[in-house]
């Protein structure tokens, strides 16, 4: 991944090279020139590595993701940290125009596109140059610039489009601008938007094309393993195809995957630790997105191997007399209402009454009937593997045991305040690895495929099949063979599940999609194409900094103010 470190750089240079002087001047005599760069496949191979690296950039997996967006909409998280207005809003569901972090957001996703154009305009011109024995990579490289080019518009169109198609509808609302070459003057920057239906045409469209060039390739070389080959490619396309409710191609693609793949759910004693830098690239893994930890740039760092989204969300610990204290910045929680939602109903960890964070006033009966629990798995046994529970669980700092505490600063003591344990180091504190945790982001896994499989056969009618992958999706979790009828299984798709509200509580689909992939980033994107965010704001009512202010336009996010004000051509989302 030490290449990802100066492709960054490539890729910039290469865009800044073929800019027009009355767009922008640059006089660097250390910049690459057009003329003699890419002279080979190799060089090719350095642009592309830049265009991967930027799915981690800052604004996007390097430290936003999650815990400054997604996070916060769904209400995965609630807010220990109540010093900045703007991220407290974002967890109200009243995201500001001006907000800081969607900014980073919308331009790092916009640079990964930007990369991915010069990419394919430097291929589009050294390609006929090319030697005859070079066509194969090349094409190869095409392939995967094209997926990732749709990688960074699937998240403008999630995040940004005025709307999602349903039953559809939705087609003619605005989407996000569509550029498709490495921008040379300054008009060329200023593009309205397309509609939604164009955005995702466009998202399906490359997708398609890098299926083709992907055909029947898949990587298998210790530093290739993080590229895309074709099952990743078509696996996208599947999930494209559930977003888009376009229901006989998602089952086209989303059956091939499942049938032919070769890919298979891992072991629970795998699945449960492979979030945390462990058991990386396995059988159940479709599109990952690779770390590693990085001593010489922090997370938070353009150069940085690693992410920082581990400092945000770090857990907190029993220290000095038995009070709390942060192992990072340690900035959010979990939302209380996620731990009932898992089936978790055995009381609080301090007896009605207590006054003070700690450990001296632990119920020790409380801890006999959570170990009770977790042993015999009458709670759902993924609430550990995305939570660290307070005064059961331990963390290691500096090389030492210690306890999960009550999480830092939450006054409210009689709440369920946990810690996260999803894309955590494990092996100590998060500053122990220079704020570059290197655990890769399982952002695509056959659980996902199968879940989103079963929601698509639901739509042809084949409730019996749909209801089987959603148990095998159960079973793993509960530590019983997957393709076996287990005592875990629902009987029905409306049957009993963990959680206690009417959302998911007859719903075995949605509740499995919300436990299985919980901390993971896909919920916000269920609550947006599903339209239960006003039931979703019912049941979690508040945020630490106030109620939640749900509005029909909140399943889309402002466009940022200064893209507003620096193109002419641009309209803002509806309600803000």
């Amino acid at each position: 991944m030490k290449i990802f470190i100066q492709l960054s750089l490539f890729a910039l240079l290469l865009s800044i090279a073929a800019c027009k002087e009355d767009f922008v001047n640059v006089d660097n005599p250390g910049a690459i020139s057009t003329s003699g760069y890419p002279s080979s496949v190799a060089d090719l191979e350095q642009l592309l590595a830049g265009v991967y690296a930027t799915q981690h950039a800052p604004s996007i997996f390097g430290h936003n993701m999650l815990a400054k967006n997604t996070y916060l909409w769904d209400h995965t998280t609630d807010l220990s940290w109540q010093g900045t207005t703007t991220w407290i809003q974002l967890a109200q569901n009243n995201s500001q125009v001006n907000d800081d972090f969607l900014r980073g957001t919308w331009q790092d996703l916009w640079r990964g596109v930007q990369r991915a154009n010069t990419l394919l305009a430097t291929i589009e011109t050294y390609g006929p140059k090319a030697a005859a024995s070079d066509a194969a990579a090349i094409s190869l490289i095409k392939g995967q610039a094209l997926y990732l080019r749709a990688w960074y518009y699937f998240y403008l169109t999630t995040l940004w489009g005025e709307s999602f198609l349903i039953d559809g509808q939705g087609g003619d609302k605005m989407g996000v601008p569509l550029i498709t070459k490495a921008s040379t003057s300054l008009p060329e920057t200023q593009v309205s938007r397309a509609t939604v239906k164009q955005s995702w045409d466009f998202i399906v469209s490359d997708l398609k094309a890098a299926e083709t060039l992907l055909k029947g390739k898949s990587w298998t070389g210790a530093t290739d393993k993080y590229k895309m080959g074709e099952w990743g490619v078509k696996a996208f396309l599947g999930k494209v195809y559930v977003y888009t409710q376009d229901w006989a191609n998602a089952k086209t693609y989303l059956s091939d995957v499942v049938t032919n793949s070769g890919k298979s759910l891992v072991p629970f004693n795998t699945y449960k630790d492979m979030f945390n830098g462990q058991n990386e690239f396995n059988s159940e893994s479709l599109v990952e997105l690779n770390m590693n930890v990085d001593m010489t740039y922090r997370g938070t760092s353009d150069l940085s191997m690693g992410s920082s989204i581990g400092m945000v969300i770090a857990p907190t610990y029993v220290g000095t007399n038995g009070a709390q204290a942060a192992s990072a910045w340690s900035n959010v929680f979990p939302h209380a209402k996620n731990i009932a939602r898992f089936g978790f109903n055995l009381g609080h960890y301090y007896p009605a009454g207590t006054t003070t964070a700690n450990v001296a006033n632990v119920d020790k009966a409380y801890i006999t009937r959570s170990v009770a629990a977790r042993t015999n798995k009458t709670v759902d046994p993924r609430l550990w593997v995305a939570c660290l529970q307070p005064y059961v669980d331990s963390m290691i700092v500096s090389g030492v045991k210690k306890p999960i505490s009550h999480y830092l600063d939450i006054s409210e003591i009689d709440m369920e305040a946990w810690s996260f344990r999803k894309y955590l180091y494990l092996g100590g504190a998060e500053g122990e690895v220079n704020m570059a945790n290197g655990s890769n982001i399982l952002w695509l896994r056959l659980a996902d495929v199968y879940l989103l499989y079963a929601e698509t056969l639901t739509h042809s009618g084949d409730n019996v099949t749909a209801l089987e992958y959603v148990n095998k999706v159960r079973r793993r979790a509960y530590g019983y063979p997957v393709n076996t009828p287990s005592a875990v299984d629902y009987k029905t798709m409306a049957d009993q599940t963990s959680a206690p509200d009417a959302v998911l509580k007859n719903d075995p689909l949605k509740y499995e999609r919300w436990a299985e992939l919980f901390g993971e980033g896909h919920w916000w994107f269920d609550v947006c194409r599903w339209k239960i965010g006003d039931k979703e704001a019912a049941y979690y009512q508040r945020v630490r900094g106030g109620a939640i202010q749900w509005e029909p336009t909140d399943y889309a996010q402002p466009i940022p103010i200064n893209e507003i004000t620096s193109n002419v051509n641009i309209k803002q989302n509806p309600g803000y």
